[in-house]
C-alpha cells in the first residue's frame, strides 16, 4: 500500500532522522537531515511496509500532516436555490439595490452615512426604479394589456445601509440577505384562546400509552369543559365555549403527528418512526472517520481457545460453558473497509484499545493464518473515531490512546444509531449472512427462535467463530458490491480508488503505539536495565537516567503483540529500549512468551539463571508448534489486563533471569558463530593417553577405566 508523506514529515530509520524529498508510485528517497549522517536513501514501498513493523522505523507527522488530521468539519451556507420563492424575491431585490448603492458608492457620489444617503436618496431611488424596471421585463416586453409585476417598495436609507454592511460583510453573497426566520400567517380561531388553550392542554393530558382513541377522548374533553363552566359559573367567571365532539376531533387531527406518536409510544420509537434520511456522511478519504462498536453475536460459542476443545473427551466437552460473545467491529466510512476484528467474553476497554491497535497495522498474515486467501491491507493512522457512550470507549485508557494517536474522538448522541450508521449497518449485514449458516444460534426474539434449541446446538468455539467472521470480511464482504457506494463498488475496489486519489496517513511506529497501546509497569533501572517478564531492556537515555538517578523508578510499557522491546519515560518523553541480545524476542508475542517460560520452568526447574541459548531453543521450539495459532489468536482478546499483566510478572517470572555474558559463548553447542577447535590427539608425536608400549591392551577392546572413576 502507498502513502503520500509530507515534506515535513520526519522519519527516523536506523537511528538517522531524515525526510521524504522524493517519491512515485514505485519509490521514496529520504534525505538525512544532516548531511553529515550519510547520503540519500531509496526504498521501495515493500521494504517500508517491512520496516514499517519493526523497531527501526520511527514516523513523526510534520505540521502539515497535522493540520489536515485536524482539518476535518466542514461548513456550510444557506444557497437561495433552497429558500422559500419569497424570500428568494426579498433577498435579489436588497442585493441589487445594495448593487446601486455600491456603484454610487464606488463614483464618490455618496459616502456609507445616514446623512450622505438622504441627501442623494432621489438620485440613488430614481436610479434602482429604472434598472428594477428593466429587470422586470424578464425575456422582453409585454404583449399589450399585460401587466407589469407588483413593484416591490425600496428600503429606507438607514435599512438599506444596514442590509449593504451585511452583504459586505458576507463577500456579497446574495444569500446572506436571507432573512433567518420566515413568519407564519395564522388563521382565526372559531372559539377563544383561552378555550383553545384548554382544549389542547385537556387533549395531550388524554394521550396514553394505553392507546385511548380519538373519539374517547373528544368525549372526554367536552365533559371537562361542561364541568370547568360549572365551577365557573359558581364563582362568576366566564364562561367558555362548549365546542362538539366532531369539532374537538379535528383538534387532535391537527396535532403533530410526531408530538402525538411521542405521547404514545415513546421519543425512541417516534424519532425512528418520523426519522428521514439525510443522504449520509460527506466523508472524502479513507480513514477520515472510523466508526468502532461492539454488538452480541447471535450465536452461542464454547468458551474454549487456541484448539484446546479438540483435545478434551467428550464428556468434558459437554462441561464446557458456553455463551454468546462479543464482537468489536472497526469501520471506514469511507470505503465500508473493516480495518479492526476482535471477539471477546465481555465489553471492556482493553479489546477496544486492541481494535484500534489493528486499524493501525497490515492484518494479511493474521487473515492468512485463519484461513482466508486475500489480503487485508486496510490501515493507516484514522483522523475522527466515532463510537457511542459505553463503558469501554468512555474508559480512561481508550481516550488517551486515540489522543496520544493524533486522532480526534468523537461521541455522537445517545440513542441515535443513525449516527454510526456504517457500523450499525455491518453488525446488520453479520446478521443476515453470517449468522443463519452457524449452529447455536440464539435468534433475535422468542417468536423468531420458536422451538429451536441454541444449548443444545452448541458446537462451535470461540476460535471458529473468529476464522468465520475474518473469511468472510476478508473473502467476501471486501469483495462483493456494495449498495451505498457509488456504482455499487465494492469495498476493496473503493479504498484503491480513494487511496490513489487521496491522501491516506502513515501508520504510527511502533514506539507510538506502544506508548498509546501498551500496558504500563513501573520499574526501578540497574545497570543491565530494567527487568520485564525476566528481559533486560536498555537503552543509552536510560543509562544516562540511572547513572544520575539511582534508585529512582521509571514507567514502563510494553506491548504484549511485540515484547522485542519496551517504552521508558524519561522527563516526559517516552524512548524506547530494546531487549538485550533479544533478536529472537523480536515480533514475539506474549503468549508465545508465556509457553516459552512454561517450558523453561518444567525444564530448569531448580535453576534461577538461564542461559540465553536454552531460552532461544524454547523460543524457537513454541513457535513451530503455536505459530500459528498465536496468529489468529491476534483477532481473540486474550484477556489480557494490567492487573493480569502484573499477575503474570510477579508468578510465572519471578526468580527467572537469563544470563547476558559479556564475552561470547564458546561451547559447541551453544556458539551460534564461528568454527570449531578439536584439539591434537598428540603432542611432539607421542599421544595424549596415559598408555606407553609397555601397557597391555586389554583382551575385548574396553577402556581401562570405570564410569565410577
Amino acid at each position: 500500500m502507498t502513502f503520500r508523506y509530507d515534506p515535513t514529515d520526519t522519519f527516523i530509520i536506523f537511528g538517522t532522522k531524515r525526510r521524504c524529498t522524493h517519491q512515485t508510485e514505485a519509490v521514496c528517497v529520504f534525505d538525512a537531515e544532516d548531511p553529515k549522517q550519510g547520503p540519500s536513501i531509496t526504498l521501495s514501498h515493500r521494504e517500508i511496509g517491512f520496516l514499517r513493523g519493526s523497531n527501526n522505523w520511527r514516523y513523526i507527522p510534520g505540521s502539515g500532516t497535522l493540520e489536515r488530521l485536524r482539518r476535518t468539519a466542514k461548513t456550510g451556507i444557506k444557497g437561495l436555490r433552497h429558500a422559500h420563492p419569497d424570500d428568494q424575491d426579498a433577498a435579489i431585490f436588497a442585493f441589487m439595490e445594495c448593487m446601486a448603492l455600491k456603484a454610487f458608492h464606488e463614483a464618490g457620489t455618496v459616502t456609507l452615512t445616514p446623512a450622505s444617503l438622504r441627501k442623494h436618496w432621489p438620485q440613488i431611488l430614481q436610479e434602482f426604479s429604472a434598472q428594477e424596471a428593466v429587470r422586470n421585463l424578464g425575456d422582453g416586453p409585454r404583449r399589450g394589456g399585460s401587466k407589469l409585476p407588483q413593484q416591490r417598495r425600496p428600503h429606507s436609507p438607514e435599512t438599506l445601509l444596514r442590509l449593504y454592511r451585511k452583504l459586505r460583510k458576507g463577500n456579497y453573497d446574495p444569500s446572506s440577505l436571507l432573512p433567518r426566520y420566515r413568519k407564519q400567517r395564522v388563521g382565526g380561531k372559531t372559539f377563544c384562546a383561552e378555550t383553545e388553550d384548554f382544549i389542547r392542554d385537556h387533549i395531550k393530558a388524554s394521550i396514553n400509552r394505553e392507546g385511548l382513541g380519538a373519539s374517547e377522548i373528544a368525549q372526554d374533553t367536552r365533559k371537562a369543559l361542561i364541568q370547568e363552566n360549572q365551577r365557573r359559573a359558581e364563582n362568576g367567571e366566564r364562561l367558555l365555549g362548549v365546542p362538539s365532539e366532531r369539532t374537538i376531533e379535528r383538534r387532535i387531527e391537527l396535532l403533530d403527528p410526531f408530538e402525538v406518536a411521542v405521547l404514545r409510544h415513546g421519543v425512541d420509537k417516534a424519532r425512528m418512526e418520523f426519522a428521514t434520511p439525510s443522504g449520509g456522511l460527506d466523508v472524502l478519504y479513507p480513514l477520515e472517520r472510523v466508526e468502532i462498536d461492539e454488538w452480541e453475536g447471535d450465536v452461542r460459542t464454547l468458551f474454549k481457545q487456541l484448539g484446546i476443545l479438540n483435545e478434551l473427551p467428550i464428556d468434558m466437552r459437554e462441561q464446557v460453558p458456553s455463551g454468546r460473545r462479543y464482537v468489536y467491529a472497526a469501520i471506514d466510512c469511507a470505503t465500508r473497509c473493516m480495518v479492526g476484528l476482535v471477539v471477546c467474553a465481555t465489553p471492556n476497554a482493553d479489546a477496544a484499545r486492541r481494535v484500534i491497535g489493528q486499524i493501525l497495522k497490515d492484518k494479511t498474515e493474521i487473515a492468512r493464518a485463519a484461513g482466508a486467501e486475500g489480503s487485508w491491507e486496510f490501515f493507516g493512522t484514522p483522523h475522527l473515531i466515532c463510537t457511542d457512550t459505553g463503558s469501554a470507549f468512555r474508559a480512561n485508557m481508550f481516550v488517551v490512546a486515540v489522543n496520544t494517536l493524533g486522532s480526534i474522538m468523537l461521541f455522537p448522541p445517545v440513542k441515535i444509531p443513525e449516527l454510526r450508521s456504517r457500523v450499525e449497518r455491518l453488525f446488520g449485514t453479520m446478521a443476515r449472512q453470517i449468522m443463519p449458516r452457524l449452529p447455536g444460534r440464539t435468534f433475535d426474539s422468542p417468536k423468531a427462535r420458536g422451538d429451536y434449541l441454541s444449548e443444545e446446538r452448541t458446537v462451535l468455539s470461540d476460535e471458529d467463530l473468529t476464522r468465520i467472521l475474518t473469511i468472510w470480511a476478508v473473502d467476501h464482504y471486501h469483495h462483493q458490491p456494495h449498495s451505498g457506494l457509488p456504482g455499487a463498488q465494492s469495498p476493496a475496489s473503493r479504498w484503491r480508488e480513494l487511496a490513489a486519489k487521496y491522501d491516506v496517513t502513515e501508520p504510527p511506529d511502533l514506539n507510538t503505539r506502544r506508548v498509546a497501546l501498551g500496558y504500563e509497569f513501573e520499574r526501578k533501572p540497574s545497570k543491565q536495565g530494567v527487568v520485564l517478564f525476566s528481559n533486560y531492556y536498555n537503552c543509552p537515555e536510560l543509562i544516562k537516567y540511572w547513572r544520575t538517578n539511582k534508585g529512582k523508578p521509571v514507567q514502563v510499557r510494553i506491548d504484549p503483540e511485540n515484547i522485542g522491546a519496551v517504552s521508558v519515560e524519561i522527563g516526559r518523553e517516552w524512548f524506547q529500549a530494546t531487549a538485550l541480545n533479544g533478536e529472537t524476542l523480536e515480533n514475539l508475542s506474549l503468549a508465545e512468551w508465556r509457553l516459552a517460560m512454561r517450558e523453561l520452568r518444567q525444564r530448569y526447574a531448580g535453576e534461577a539463571l538461564v542461559t540465553l541459548p536454552q531460552r532461544d531453543r524454547a523460543i524457537e521450539k513454541i513457535k513451530n508448534i503455536v505459530g500459528e495459532a498465536c496468529e489468529r489468536a491476534g483477532l481473540i482478546d486474550p484477556g489480557y489486563s494490567a492487573e493480569h499483566l502484573e499477575y503474570l510478572e510477579k508468578n510465572l517470572c519471578a526468580g527467572l533471569l537469563f544470563d547476558h555474558p559479556s564475552e561470547p559463548p564458546v561451547s559447541d553447542e551453544d556458539v551460534p558463530f564461528g568454527r570449531k577447535i578439536t584439539p591434537s590427539t598428540s603432542v611432539q608425536g607421542r599421544p595424549l593417553s596415559g598408555k606407553t608400549d609397555n601397557t597391555p591392551d586389554t583382551d575385548n577392546g574396553e577402556p581401562d577405566w570405570k564410569l565410577e572413576d
